[in-house]
């Protein structure tokens, strides 16, 4: 039985915990004791913005791929910059040799050791955290040449074959878009240069496909010259030929520093000369692996999460998986670009998910676009593990195409304020395959996707999760500056749009219930609770933030809006997908749940608690992987033994042909799948703490036989430790305002 303690706790300073997490990440880590031979035995490895994926074949070869979460291409692609391959003669002999590959999570790199009796090279590689420079550092027993070569697959212009297309924006289904241009090579004495340069873009044609095209953006194309790739230098090496190095005569150390570079200039010359600084200010190997090490000291103890559990396999497991999650987000998160939802910047060749597509390293599944509801689950657990830093290049993204949002309700619906497509181009448009090439009878702005068709409330959650942000951070400027723009944009549209009742009502159609429910929908749960959340949180602000004319346009849209629907089943009242709607169901979502996650409107503290607990139990969707969310929902309903089962179920989601722990999926995504990552992260966290109003909650859904030592934030950059034992507190929850203890079974 559920027993409620009020802890009256003395003000504290944040820093306080009760042990240092980065003393223990190496604890939960990965080694391996034998090389991989191919991509899918990878490491990854980043700084936030460049990345890389790692592995050694069973030759001794050290290879990896660099990636940038901006290495756009003239179709849109988020391409690799390349692979890089190193050798060494004399080589270990393969018999006899023993390997180690481990990931030093507390200073951010990777280090390989391989050993035969007095011979052994040690390899260390990093990606420095204040700039664009990944590092391979050497030492060995005894002398050896390092030859370095660019192993590149863009090698001609070729016309991708339509089962190839998935990863790029397109034309039409037909050949004149869907072609690969190839990589180039620059010639600079004993430097390894390699980029691919954009000298075309898709984006003029989907602005006039799209009849979105004006003078204010016309201008703008983000993809036209942009220039991705890598230069490579190193002490003592020397150029063989374009695409090879190898040191000028055998030796027991080198480091070999690559400038991993995207810019979008006029000439490509004037991009290898940016590549040309970035390596001359490069600081040693030494002074870089400092300061990185330094950064992911801090990163790891600014939040914490570690479980133990009556079998020790499975605490070990859920605490590696969180552990693992986070560092794939931070490696992968701070960039010019959020995270892509469908295997960050950390893909490799997808014949090791899919036998079947044995295409480049550049491809995936679900294509270049960004799809808010996938996107979206990697940046909710930053609030409560304080990453605040990284949720926002997800903010500046979509504030950065609020023109283009705005342009769209205006084009598309004659309506005032921002639509967000569901499926959205890095430049804010739909994506052309769910606009629709073949236009036919189509009007301007009929989107031929039916599924995202009339999807609207992803703006919604845009501005909610910027509200949550404000709650986490009290960060006023932040508010004015991004939250009240985007909120009262987005708003705008529902109030110019959507007509009113008899009594003065918005009423919401033509509306999608999520991708579910398309048929006859009036007042679909997403969009009414996402508009009472929104208002609510607009009109919570300081006056000073929303100013007075945004503040009566809230005050008097916030009067018009529906009741959030209900519909009887049986003798019970429970929430509804919407107020009206066709039955027939066309995806796996639950709409009806989403007043409890993402708006946090019902929850185990609110009145409507039980109904919220039916609704739940009578949900059709039960799924516990990819973006399903019934494992924050019944965290936060205070069902524990769901919200446990599907952590249970999460953290077996690994792929089988990945060596790397959180290669989850494919899903309904792909490998590695970031939003099962970001859901798993977020479940956890819930069942640890929540905070509603000016309370925070302590394990309100988590099992009274596992252990848990945390530290994690809870509204205004507060945070809240304490590590909990065999049914007590070993360390008692500490933070700067009263705190509810809720403890199961105690």
């Amino acid at each position: 039985m559920i027993k409620q303690y009020l802890l009256t706790l003395i003000l504290l300073l944040s820093g306080v915990n009760g042990w240092a997490q980065a003393n223990k990440v190496n604890d939960y880590t990965v080694h391996w004791t034998t090389p991989g031979g191919n991509a899918s035995a990878s490491m990854p490895i980043g700084n936030g913005e460049v990345g890389a994926n790692v592995w050694m074949e069973d030759n001794a070869n050290l290879l990896f791929y660099l990636s940038r979460t901006d290495a756009w291409s003239e179709n849109s692609s988020l391409y690799k910059l390349g692979r890089i391959r190193l050798s060494f003669s004399p080589a270990l002999p393969t018999d006899g040799t023993q390997f180690q590959q481990s990931l030093n999570l507390r200073e951010g790199k990777i280090e390989i050791t391989l050993v035969n009796g007095d011979r052994n090279i040690r390899l260390d590689f990093l990606v420095d955290r204040e700039s664009s420079v990944v590092y391979v550092k050497g030492l060995s027993t005894y002398p050896v040449n390092v030859t370095v070569s660019s192993e590149i697959w863009r090698t001609k212009e070729r016309v991708l074959p339509v089962h190839e297309r998935h990863f790029s924006l397109q034309k039409s289904t037909q050949d004149e878009w869907a072609t690969e241009y190839p990589d180039l090579v620059a010639s600079k004495d004993n430097h390894l240069i390699v980029y691919h340069r954009n000298e075309h873009s898709i984006y003029p044609f989907t602005l006039k496909l799209q009849n979105l095209e004006d003078e204010s953006n016309k201008n703008k194309d983000p993809l036209i010259n942009r220039t991705m790739g890598y230069n490579a230098v190193g002490d003592g090496f020397v150029q063989m030929e374009p695409t090879k190095l190898t040191t000028s005569e055998p030796r027991k150390e080198f480091c070999l520093k690559i400038a991993a570079h995207t810019s979008q200039p006029q000439e490509a010359q004037q991009w290898v000369r940016q590549t040309e600084m970035i390596l001359q200010q490069a600081v040693s190997y030494e002074e870089a692996a400092k300061r990185t090490a330094a950064w992911w000291e801090k990163f790891w103890d600014k939040s914490y999460l570690i479980v133990h559990t009556p079998d020790k396999v499975t605490g070990d497991k859920i605490t590696q998986c969180y552990i693992l999650q986070n560092w794939m987000n931070a490696c992968g998160g701070y960039g010019n670009y959020p995270i892509k939802f469908n295997g960050s910047i950390f893909t490799v060749d997808p014949v090791y998910t899919d036998k079947n597509r044995n295409y480049s390293p550049d491809f995936r599944m679900w294509g270049p676009d960004y799809w808010w509801q996938n996107t979206r689950l990697m940046y909710h657990p930053m609030l409560k593990s304080g990453d605040y830093e990284m949720m926002m290049p997800l903010f500046r993204f979509y504030c950065s195409n609020l023109p283009m949002l705005k342009r769209t309700a205006s084009v598309f619906y004659k309506a005032e304020g921002a639509v967000n497509p569901e499926t959205s181009t890095i430049f804010g448009t739909f994506v052309n395959h769910d606009y629709g090439w073949n236009r036919g009878n189509l009007k301007v702005g009929e989107v031929e996707n039916p599924y995202v068709r009339y999807y609207w409330s992803s703006g919604l959650e845009i501005a909610a999760l910027m509200y949550d942000y404000y709650q986490y951070t009290r960060d006023a400027a932040f508010a004015k500056r991004m939250f009240v723009p985007m909120a009262v944009e987005v708003l705008k549209f529902y109030d110019s749009f959507f007509p009113k009742d008899e009594q003065g009502r918005l009423r919401i159609t033509p509306t999608h219930s999520l991708e579910t429910y398309w048929d006859g929908v009036v007042n679909d749960m997403p969009n009414v609770a996402g508009l009472k959340y929104v208002t609510s949180g607009l009109l919570a602000l300081p006056k000073e933030c929303l100013g007075t004319e945004n503040l009566a346009f809230v005050q008097r849209l916030q009067q018009a809006l529906p009741e959030l629907p209900t519909q009887q089943q049986g003798e019970q009242l429970v929430y509804s997908p919407a107020e009206k709607f066709a039955p027939k169901r066309t995806n796996m979502e639950n709409p009806e749940l989403y007043n409890i996650f993402p708006f946090p409107l019902c929850n185990f503290t609110t009145p409507d608690n039980e109904m919220g607990v039916r609704t739940f139990n009578k949900r059709i969707i039960r799924h516990t992987h990819c973006w399903s969310q019934s494992g924050q929902q019944a965290a936060r309903l205070g069902l524990t033994e769901e919200a446990k089962q599907n952590v249970l179920a999460k953290i077996q989601n690994s792929h089988p042909n990945h060596r790397f722990p959180v290669y989850w999926g494919p899903n309904f995504d792909w490998t590695p799948d970031q939003d099962h990552g970001g859901n798993f992260l977020l479940v956890l966290q819930e069942m640890v703490m929540q905070t509603y109003g000016d309370t925070t909650y302590i394990l309100p859904a988590f099992p009274k036989y596992w252990d848990v030592s945390f530290k994690l934030y809870a509204f205004g950059k507060n945070p809240v430790s304490g590590e909990f034992k065999q049914g007590k507190w070993i360390q008692k929850p500490t933070a700067k305002h009263p705190t509810k203890l809720i403890v199961n079974g105690e």
